[in-house]
Protein backbone atom coordinates (compact mmCIF):
# COMPACT_ATOMS: atom_id res chain seq x y z
CA UNK A 1 0.00 0.00 0.00
CA UNK A 2 2.90 1.97 0.82
CA UNK A 3 4.62 2.07 -2.31
CA UNK A 4 0.95 2.68 -4.54
CA UNK A 5 1.42 6.11 -2.40
CA UNK A 6 4.77 6.63 -3.04
CA UNK A 7 4.28 5.84 -7.00
CA UNK A 8 1.44 8.07 -6.66
CA UNK A 9 3.27 10.74 -5.51
CA UNK A 10 6.07 10.35 -8.31
CA UNK A 11 3.27 10.55 -10.61
CA UNK A 12 2.09 13.55 -9.56
CA UNK A 13 5.87 15.19 -9.38
CA UNK A 14 6.41 14.24 -12.68
CA UNK A 15 2.91 16.07 -13.68
CA UNK A 16 3.66 19.07 -11.95
CA UNK A 17 7.24 19.15 -13.78
CA UNK A 18 5.68 18.62 -16.95
CA UNK A 19 3.02 21.65 -16.10
CA UNK A 20 6.06 23.85 -14.89
CA UNK A 21 8.00 23.19 -18.90
CA UNK A 22 5.13 23.76 -20.80
CA UNK A 23 4.66 26.98 -18.61
CA UNK A 24 8.24 27.91 -18.74
CA UNK A 25 8.22 27.42 -22.51
CA UNK A 26 5.25 29.40 -23.08
CA UNK A 27 6.47 31.65 -20.50
CA UNK A 28 7.28 35.04 -22.97
CA UNK A 29 3.31 35.12 -22.65
CA UNK A 30 2.99 35.96 -19.19
CA UNK A 31 3.75 39.13 -16.63
CA UNK A 32 6.50 38.91 -14.72
CA UNK A 33 3.94 38.54 -11.92
CA UNK A 34 2.91 35.30 -13.76
CA UNK A 35 6.56 34.48 -14.48
CA UNK A 36 7.12 34.61 -11.06
CA UNK A 37 4.02 32.56 -10.03
CA UNK A 38 5.03 30.13 -12.78
CA UNK A 39 8.48 29.82 -10.88
CA UNK A 40 6.79 29.14 -7.79
CA UNK A 41 8.07 32.20 -6.51
CA UNK A 42 4.89 34.41 -5.07
CA UNK A 43 1.60 33.50 -3.80
CA UNK A 44 0.25 30.15 -4.84
CA UNK A 45 -3.07 31.62 -4.68
CA UNK A 46 -2.23 34.08 -7.55
CA UNK A 47 -0.28 31.15 -9.31
CA UNK A 48 -3.09 29.13 -9.95
CA UNK A 49 -5.78 32.01 -11.02
CA UNK A 50 -3.01 33.43 -13.54
CA UNK A 51 -2.15 29.61 -15.28
CA UNK A 52 -3.10 30.05 -19.14
CA UNK A 53 -5.59 27.87 -20.35
CA UNK A 54 -3.33 25.85 -22.87
CA UNK A 55 -1.13 24.83 -20.00
CA UNK A 56 -3.91 23.49 -18.31
CA UNK A 57 -5.03 21.39 -21.61
CA UNK A 58 -1.50 20.16 -22.31
CA UNK A 59 -1.62 19.27 -18.31
CA UNK A 60 -4.97 17.46 -18.74
CA UNK A 61 -3.85 15.67 -22.02
CA UNK A 62 -0.33 14.51 -20.10
CA UNK A 63 -2.75 13.30 -17.54
CA UNK A 64 -4.81 11.60 -19.88
CA UNK A 65 -1.86 9.68 -21.02
CA UNK A 66 -0.86 8.99 -17.83
CA UNK A 67 -4.45 7.69 -17.03
CA UNK A 68 -4.14 5.50 -20.36
CA UNK A 69 -1.14 4.22 -19.14
CA UNK A 70 -2.42 3.61 -15.88
CA UNK A 71 -5.62 2.06 -17.35
CA UNK A 72 -3.52 0.15 -19.89
CA UNK A 73 -1.78 -1.78 -16.97
CA UNK A 74 -4.82 -2.10 -14.96
CA UNK A 75 -6.28 -4.03 -17.91
CA UNK A 76 -2.68 -6.11 -18.42
CA UNK A 77 -2.65 -7.25 -14.32
CA UNK A 78 -6.17 -8.11 -15.04
CA UNK A 79 -5.35 -10.38 -17.99
CA UNK A 80 -2.41 -12.01 -16.09
CA UNK A 81 -5.16 -12.23 -12.39
CA UNK A 82 -7.12 -14.13 -15.31
CA UNK A 83 -4.81 -16.50 -16.66
CA UNK A 84 -3.22 -16.55 -13.52
CA UNK A 85 -6.46 -17.84 -11.75
CA UNK A 86 -6.65 -20.40 -15.24
CA UNK A 87 -3.44 -22.24 -14.14
CA UNK A 88 -4.10 -21.98 -10.35
CA UNK A 89 -7.68 -24.05 -11.52
CA UNK A 90 -5.47 -26.30 -13.60
CA UNK A 91 -3.08 -26.80 -10.92
CA UNK A 92 -5.96 -27.60 -8.58
CA UNK A 93 -7.95 -29.93 -11.02
CA UNK A 94 -4.32 -31.71 -11.76
CA UNK A 95 -3.54 -32.48 -7.84
CA UNK A 96 -7.00 -33.51 -7.17
CA UNK A 97 -6.89 -35.84 -10.70
CA UNK A 98 -3.26 -36.51 -8.97
CA UNK A 99 -5.14 -37.29 -5.49
CA UNK A 100 -7.67 -39.62 -6.79
CA UNK A 101 -5.10 -41.48 -9.18
CA UNK A 102 -3.31 -42.05 -6.01
CA UNK A 103 -6.24 -43.30 -3.67
CA UNK A 104 -7.21 -45.45 -6.70
CA UNK A 105 -3.95 -47.32 -7.09
CA UNK A 106 -4.37 -47.88 -2.81
CA UNK A 107 -7.56 -48.47 -3.42
CA UNK A 108 -6.33 -51.31 -6.04
CA UNK A 109 -3.73 -52.39 -4.11
CA UNK A 110 -5.81 -52.65 -1.40
CA UNK A 111 -8.59 -54.82 -3.49
CA UNK A 112 -5.58 -57.09 -4.50
CA UNK A 113 -4.35 -57.95 -0.78
CA UNK A 114 -8.36 -58.96 -0.13
CA UNK A 115 -7.96 -60.93 -3.17
CA UNK A 116 -5.12 -62.71 -1.85
CA UNK A 117 -6.46 -62.93 2.20
CA UNK A 118 -9.87 -64.62 0.32
CA UNK A 119 -8.22 -67.05 -1.47
CA UNK A 120 -5.89 -68.03 1.61
CA UNK A 121 -8.61 -68.24 3.68
CA UNK A 122 -10.48 -70.55 0.67
CA UNK A 123 -7.22 -72.62 0.82
CA UNK A 124 -7.21 -72.58 4.57
CA UNK A 125 -11.05 -73.74 4.54
CA UNK A 126 -9.98 -76.73 2.40
CA UNK A 127 -7.20 -77.77 4.16
CA UNK A 128 -9.53 -77.49 7.48
CA UNK A 129 -12.30 -79.88 5.58
CA UNK A 130 -9.46 -81.88 4.67
CA UNK A 131 -8.20 -82.59 7.65
CA UNK A 132 -11.80 -82.76 9.54
CA UNK A 133 -11.78 -85.44 7.32
CA UNK A 134 -9.15 -87.42 8.35
CA UNK A 135 -9.80 -86.83 11.65
CA UNK A 136 -13.02 -87.96 10.98
CA UNK A 137 -11.72 -91.72 9.36
CA UNK A 138 -9.13 -91.76 11.88
CA UNK A 139 -11.88 -91.32 14.73
CA UNK A 140 -14.11 -94.07 12.77
CA UNK A 141 -10.73 -96.07 12.37
CA UNK A 142 -10.55 -95.63 15.92
CA UNK A 143 -13.75 -96.39 17.25
CA UNK A 144 -13.17 -99.56 15.16
CA UNK A 145 -9.63 -100.72 16.60
CA UNK A 146 -11.56 -100.24 20.02
CA UNK A 147 -14.62 -102.26 18.85
CA UNK A 148 -12.09 -104.83 17.84
CA UNK A 149 -10.25 -104.63 20.96
CA UNK A 150 -13.25 -104.84 23.08
CA UNK A 151 -14.26 -107.86 20.95
CA UNK A 152 -11.15 -109.74 21.40
CA UNK A 153 -10.92 -108.77 25.32
CA UNK A 154 -14.12 -110.14 25.47
CA UNK A 155 -12.93 -113.61 23.68
CA UNK A 156 -9.82 -113.93 25.93
CA UNK A 157 -11.97 -113.51 28.71
CA UNK A 158 -14.02 -116.03 27.54
CA UNK A 159 -11.06 -118.23 26.26
CA UNK A 160 -9.49 -117.57 30.14
CA UNK A 161 -12.16 -118.63 31.90
CA UNK A 162 -12.60 -121.89 29.70
CA UNK A 163 -9.21 -122.66 30.46
CA UNK A 164 -9.43 -122.14 34.11
CA UNK A 165 -12.51 -124.36 34.41
CA UNK A 166 -10.60 -127.05 32.10
CA UNK A 167 -7.89 -126.30 34.11
CA UNK A 168 -9.39 -127.27 37.19
CA UNK A 169 -11.34 -130.07 35.51
CA UNK A 170 -8.05 -131.59 34.98
CA UNK A 171 -6.60 -130.89 38.58
CA UNK A 172 -9.90 -132.66 39.43
CA UNK A 173 -9.38 -135.56 37.70
CA UNK A 174 -5.79 -136.12 38.71
CA UNK A 175 -6.65 -135.84 42.12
Amino acid sequence: MATNTDSQREKDQRLNEVLKRYQMEFSSKYSTVQKAAIKGEGDDTLGNSVVDQSFLVSLITEYDKHLEELNGQLEYYQKQVGEMKLQLENVIKENERSELSRQKLHTQELLSQLEMANEKVVENEKLILEHQEKASRLQRRLSQAEQRAAEASQQLSVVTVQRRKAASMMNLENV
